[in-house]
């Protein structure tokens, strides 16, 4: 059953649309009519089990844009009014449709038939598995005239300077990528084997050395970098959680 509110200020107008509604739809259901912008905001912000608003543009004390302003509404809306001077701000609100009155069975029909595809397309997706994060598993490397990857297991850190991007392998070499900056490089690598530790630095998780606790609520770790002895990188306090989840496997 869908249930659905009448947002409309004449009497007879709600009646008329609850006539039409019942005779294209026998399974729905007015769960509430109101007739003003403070009625209509009072309700909304109960987040009443609805699955569908039909509202009217002109009500006793405004119009439906008053309500949208201080309402967020999560349902789908169908605008029923007199006027089309409203179409298009209608339709800036993602609406189902515009509909003009008088109203008739054929108008309210198409109507609920947008509504019921565009309900279904919901669901069908809601249904679909998430689509897992898809992370590179190598680096594609250009130096002189050759070609050559790096796998993202092999990749110790990865560090900005002077606005080029290097990956440092863990047998000690040293290339420049192509990528843009550190951003798009961190978005690309996996979250649960590398982490961002600072502002110019990601890490393999397999080159952390050690992690000590630092004064002002901060962290030295200690990494392996370019095959030599470890070097000692400040994690800070904003980030410390964050980096500590990381260790213990939290996906971030």
């Amino acid at each position: 059953m869908i249930k659905y509110l009448v947002i409309e200020n004449e009497y007879f107008a709600s009646m008329n649309l609850i006539k039409l509604v019942s005779a294209a739809r026998a399974d729905y259901k007015p769960a509430f009519c109101v007739e003003s912008v403070e009625d209509a905001v009072e309700l909304l912000r109960t987040r009443p089990d609805i699955d569908l608003i039909f509202m009217d543009v002109e009500l006793v004390d405004g119009n439906c844009f008053d309500v949208i302003k201080q309402v967020r509404i999560e349902v789908p809306v169908i605008f029923t009014t007199a006027y089309s001077d409203f179409a298009i701000k209608a339709f800036q609100v993602d609406s189902v449709d515009y509909l003009l009155k008088p109203l008739t069975r054929e108008a309210v029909e198409k109507a609920l038939c947008k509504f019921e595809r565009l309900r279904l397309s919901s669901r069908q997706e809601a249904a679909q598995p998430l689509r897992q994060d898809r992370h590179r598993n190598r680096i594609l490397i250009s130096e002189g005239d050759n070609y050559f990857y790096i796998p993202s297991d092999d990749i110790a850190v990865v560090r900005s300077e002077d606005k080029y991007v290097f990956v440092h392998t863990f047998s000690g070499k040293k290339h420049i990528t192509g990528c843009a900056n550190l951003n798009v490089m961190e978005e690309e690598l996996s979250s649960e084997q590398f982490f961002r530790i600072s502002r110019g630095l990601i890490v393999n998780i397999r080159a952390i050395v050690s992690v000590r606790k630092y004064f002002k609520g901060r962290l030295k770790v200690s990494v392996s970098v370019d095959g030599g002895g470890p070097q000692d990188v400040v994690v800070s306090a904003a980030r410390r959680e964050d980096f500590l989840k990381w260790l213990d496997g939290y996906p971030l």
